[in-house]
Order: structure tokens, then C-alpha cells, then sequence
């Protein structure tokens, strides 16, 4: 958020500044009404929390750690405070408690999306996790669901399988690229992303694409751009009257979303061609299966369209991306901090496991999954995820809240509550383990990393499951430690997702008996 301001402060160098005096004239107009709103319009407003100034709000505010700032402004003003994003008034929620009451217990009053004007050019505004809370995107949203169950479930093309496979792939490139950089080590980024977008074009597709296949190099570019334009923040969003000022940037990010789009398009055309409906190879069979299924006068009634379920594949590719390969480099980031913790995860593993075969999803491994949770709650990768609307007038804690007011919610304040989680700042998986050994439970429905609510991640069962294994898998065949020279840091950069600035570790493998 904080990099809205600066690409206002930067909207000259889209060579759109000769237009000066309309600029400042537009400029001074929104600031006087700005004024007028600060001055008389919050006075009488139930919802407490800091002033910010005309137009910009309170964006100054933030900082370079948003999520950090808006802890800290949490306690001062409690759970349901306010703040303003340009001139877009904004509540923000904090606190588990809160956040569960208004997430789960008001779910469809909070289970809205704002009205930005980016989201309406998302997959060609037909976007299931961009779109708004509507009886269109309720069945949208049980259709997702139910063509990743049937795939994740299929007992013909298990997917465990896919992901052991290349976790191994991933285990071989790690350990090859390190053995020839010793003793200077490697950013494992680009291996984890490439693998993680495997497995994505594995569900979506049925394939695994080799590292230098065009249209999975597209694919993986494209997303990369597309998740660094989302995560810079888009100005126009909270300051609408900045869309004449940054049309070569919004240029761009339309360019990146019709790559994305035709790339999907020749894929689906791909798969309509050769659909056999006895034989549902992946997601994006599942999902024509779906369309023709469903009868055209019940889709019509809610305005859902077979693009609309089709496009569904473009969503799974944009979340399965970043979020597993996000969290698993934070995974060994920690492990290679603190190598007594990678050294009962290995030990674990080989208790339960062994060396003669690979780690599988029904495996019980208490102090390596407190590790997954430890990291998951400690990186925080998705500290606000994606804003929420209010549906209709209503109220939490007391306060009133009106229709399609934008929302915040502050995961960061649920994973770093020192009264839940003593010294939130240090990386300990002993939290998430009860005396006799065993996973705390009870801690773990602290917090709630895959979201709540009506928009609770769909993939979450997907997600757990690569998690699991492909950290299991490199935590059995590899040890992990800084490169030479080199003391790494916790410190994240803030996009999107909260990723760990570069870093380089030494993988060392420790035997080559395992076999599938």
C-alpha cells in the first residue's frame, strides 16, 4: 500500500505531465472536498482512528510496513478503526475475535468485494475471487470448489503422487545448482516457483512442462508480472480521478491480464477439442464438464456463463503460484536459521517415514506440521489478503458500518497477538505442540491462514497438501545452511504476499537411497 504513494508521486514520468494545470486544478478541487469531508463529515462518525490529510488520506501513515502500522494503530483504537486510503474511507479489523464475528458469524454482511476499478478487467470481469457476493458468484464459487475436489480426489490421477514426483524434481535442481556454487550458495526462488507452477499447470492442464517450454515460460512470466502490478497497488483503486494521470501503467496491466487470458483460451480450446467426458484428466475438464452440466436456464437466471466457469482456471493459476512457493521459501529460510528445528524435522521424518520411500499426506509428523503452522503464522505471507466489501448496513462491536464500505482485514494482528502468541517475533514450532507431543489444536484455530468465512481460500485442501509434501520431501533429502559469508534475514518484502528479501542458502543432499 505504501507504494500507491509513491506511484502517485511518480505519475509525471508517464510522460502525461504536460497537462499540468488540469492536474492542479483537479488536484485543489479534491482536496477542498476532502477538507470538507475530514471537517464535517467523520465528526459524528461511531468508528474512532487516526486523521489522515486531504487527498492522500492516511497513506503517508503507512510506511514500508503497513502491516506493522496498522497493528500499531490497532492498539491505540481497537478492534473495529477507520482510516482513509486517498479519499476511500476504510475499516479496518483486527484481532481474532473480531475478525471471526464478522468473517463467520456476519458472513454475508462482510463477505463483499469493493468496487475497484481494476477488478472490472480481471478475467474479463467475470473474476470468481475478485467479484462481488452475489447468488451468481455463489454458485460460481461451489462450481471451483467441486472441480477441485473431483480432481484432487480422483483415484485414477492422484495428485499426490504429481507432487512427490516433482518435489523430487525440485530436490535434484536445488541440490545440482548448489554442489556447483559452493561455498556462495543459491536463491532457491526461481526453482521452488518453477516447480509450485508445475504442479498448478499439472492440475489445471494435465501436464508437467519442461523449464524452457515457451507457454509455460509465458505462464510463469505473465504471473510474475501480473502478482508485482496487484502487489505495487493500483492508485486508481482509492483515487479514481488518478486514471488520467497513470494510462500507460493500466496499460500495461491490461496487456498482462490478455496474455494471461489468450494463454488460458488456447489451452481451454485445447481441452474442448479432445473432452471426453468419461475420462476428466484435469481441472479444466472438470470445469467443461460442469458447464455443460449445468442446465442454461438455471445459469441464465443468475447471470453465470460457461466463460464465467472456464475462466475459473486463470484464478487457480493466479493463487496456486505465489502462495505455496511464498511460504515454502520462508520454510527454509527458518530451517536454514535455526538448524536444531531442521534437525528434529529430518530426525522425524526418519522415524516415521525412513529413507525408503517419500513423505505422504496421511503420514503423522506432529513436530514437522507445528513447523509448516510456526512458519505460516510467523511470515504472515497474506497480511490483509484481498480487501472486503460490506454487503449492507451493519454493525460490529457497536459501531455502524454502511453498505459497500471497503474493508480491511488485519491478519497481521491475529499472528502477532503477544497475548496469544507470546514473543511473536521469534520463531518457535514448540508453540503449536502440546506436553505429551502431540499438535495443540487449540492453537491452531487461533489463527486462520487460508482466510474464513464466505471467502475462505477454496484451494485450501490443494495447498495444504503441496505444502506438506514438498516440505517433507526437501526436509528429507536435504540440510539447509547459509551460504558463506552470509547472515540471513527475517526482514520481508511487502507486496501481495509478504516474501523474504533475497537470501542464499548451501543445499547439501544427504543420501540418494529414496525411490517413489
Amino acid at each position: 500500500m505504501s507504494l500507491l504513494l509513491e506511484m502517485v508521486l511518480k505519475f509525471a514520468s508517464t510522460g502525461l505531465w504536460y497537462d499540468w494545470l488540469s492536474a492542479l486544478v483537479l488536484a485543489t478541487l479534491c482536496a477542498i472536498l476532502a477538507a470538507i469531508r475530514f471537517r464535517f463529515c467523520d465528526q459524528n462518525d461511531s468508528i474512532p482512528g487516526p486523521m489522515g490529510i486531504p487527498v492522500l488520506g492516511n497513506l503517508l501513515q503507512l510506511g514500508k510496513e503497513p502491516q506493522k502500522t496498522l497493528s500499531k494503530i490497532w492498539k491505540k483504537y481497537g478492534d473495529v478503526y477507520q482510516i482513509h486510503l486517498g479519499s476511500r474511507r476504510t475499516v479496518v479489523l483486527n484481532g481474532a475475535k473480531t475478525i471471526r464475528k464478522a468473517l463467520v458469524g456476519q458472513a454475508d454482511d462482510f463477505a463483499g468485494r469493493p468496487d475497484f476499478y481494476s477488478f472490472k478487467f480481471i478475467a474479463g470481469g467475470k473474476s470468481m475471487g475478485f467479484g462481488d457476493f452475489t447468488a451468481r458468484w455463489k454458485m460460481h464459487r461451489k462450481i471451483a470448489q467441486n472441480a477441485l475436489g473431483v480432481f484432487i480426489n480422483n483415484q485414477h490421477n492422484p495428485i499426490e503422487i504429481k507432487i512427490q514426483k516433482e518435489a523430487l524434481v525440485l530436490v535434484d535442481n536445488l541440490v545440482d545448482l548448489s554442489r556447483r556454487n559452493l561455498p556462495n550458495g543459491i536463491n532457491p526462488h526461481d526453482e521452488i516457483y518453477l516447480s509450485i507452477g508445475n504442479i498448478i499447470c499439472a492440475i489445471c492442464f494435465g501436464r508437467r512442462y519442461e523449464r524452457d517450454d515457451p507457454d509455460f515460460m509465458e505462464l510463469v512470466k505473465t504471473n510474475d508480472e501480473f502478482m508485482a502490478f496487484v502487489g505495487a497497488g493500483n492508485p486508481v483503486d482509492i483515487m479514481p480521478w488518478m486514471r488520467h494521470f497513470t494510462r500507460g501503467a493500466f496499460d500495461k496491466f491490461l496487456q498482462i491480464l490478455a496474455v494471461m487470458e489468450n494463454l488460458c483460451k488456447r489451452k481451454r480450446e485445447e481441452h474442448v477439442a479432445t473432452y471426453d467426458p468419461s475420462h476428466i484428466r484435469d481441472m479444466t475438464d472438470a470445469l467443461i464438464k460442469t458447464a455443460q452440466d449445468i442446465p442454461n436456464e438455471k445459469k441464465s437466471e443468475i447471470g453465470l456463463t460457461d466463460e464465467h466457469i472456464l475462466n475459473t482456471v486463470q484464478e487457480v493459476i493466479g493463487a496456486g503460484f505465489d502462495t505455496i512457493s511464498t511460504s515454502l521459501l520462508w520454510a527454509i529460510l527458518y530451517m536454514a536459521s535455526y538448524p536444531e528445528y531442521q534437525t528434529r524435522v529430518h530426525h522425524e521424518i526418519m522415524q516415521v517415514v525412513g529413507d525408503s520411500r517419500l513423505p505422504r499426506t496421511s503420514d503423522r509428523l506432529p513436530f514437522t506440521e507445528a513447523c509448516i503452522y510456526e512458519t505460516m503464522r510467523s511470515s504472515c505471507i497474506f497480511p490483509f489478503a484481498l480487501p472486503h466489501s460490506t454487503t449492507k448496513d451493519t454493525f460490529l462491536n457497536g459501531h455502524f458500518i454502511p453498505e459497500k464500505t471497503l474493508i480491511f482485514v488485519n491478519q497481521w494482528s491475529v499472528t502477532h497477538d503477544e497475548d496469544v502468541f507470546p514473543q511473536p517475533d521469534t520463531y518457535d514450532p514448540y508453540r503449536f505442540i502440546t506436553k505429551d507431543g502431540k499438535l495443540n489444536k487449540s492453537v491452531m484455530d487461533k489463527f486462520f491462514p487460508y482466510g474464513c468465512g464466505r471467502r475462505r481460500c477454496p484451494g485450501e485442501q490443494l495447498a495444504k497438501q503441496e505444502l506438506f509434501i514438498f516440505f517433507t520431501t526437501i526436509m528429507q533429502r536435504c540440510w539447509f545452511e547459509p551460504a558463506l559469508g552470509v547472515s540471513l534475514s527475517m526482514e520481508s518484502k511487502y507486496g501481495l504476499t509478504l516474501k523474504p528479501r533475497d537470501f542464499k542458502v548451501n543445499v547439501i543432499q544427504r543420501n540418494d537411497k529414496l525411490t517413489t
